[in-house]
């Protein structure tokens, strides 16, 4: 009995010639993937008299090694833990490092002192930082101050809130 039959020998061939398509599309769609990059630029947001802490790891209680003030623009892979965001190339002796998720932006913040009033339909949560525990409750109609700006989120006189329940008292808008 032979192994190698003329019948075996073509399915040997079919199969090793899928083998290579298929070998082809991995490596091509690895590729793409790495052309892509999956880094993304974000931005600080903190009180402009202050600072924000990059840790070596992504818990309270690691060492830091840096700082960002206010619209420092940092960029991340998208790594996310224990409410922190993993930045890598960043401006210290260190090349990567973790921030908190309460600090970070996806658009660069803007300085101002506009005035605005809440419009949600109920109470809305005036937060320590982004998505962060709530400082105090404001009311539909109560007038805020805003000091720091972002598509998202807003820093006012009361705390982080969300600029969707804002409207600008003015001519002005988002």
């Amino acid at each position: 009995m032979k192994i190698f039959s003329r019948s075996n020998k073509g399915r040997l061939l079919i199969a090793l010639f899928e083998f290579f398509i298929i070998s082809l599309i991995v490596v091509g769609v690895l590729l793409l993937l790495t052309d892509i990059g999956l880094a993304e630029d974000c931005w600080v947001m903190c009180d402009p008299e202050s600072y924000v802490c990059i840790r070596e790891k992504p818990k309270k209680t690691s060492d830091g090694f840096g700082g960002s003030i206010l619209g420092t623009k940092l960029e991340t892979d998208g790594k996310e833990k224990n409410g922190y965001i993993h930045v890598i190339n960043v401006p210290a002796e260190e090349t990567e490092g973790w921030i908190s998720a309460q600090h970070i932006v996806y658009d660069e913040p803007v300085r101002m002192n506009q005035k605005a009033i809440v419009v949600s339909n109920g109470r809305l949560a005036a937060r320590k930082g982004i998505g962060g525990k709530v400082r105090t409750w404001l009311k539909p109609m109560t007038e805020v101050t805003i000091t720091i700006y972002s598509s998202e989120w807003c820093m006012t006189n009361y705390g982080y809130v969300m600029t969707d329940y804002l409207e600008w008292v003015g001519d002005y808008g988002w």
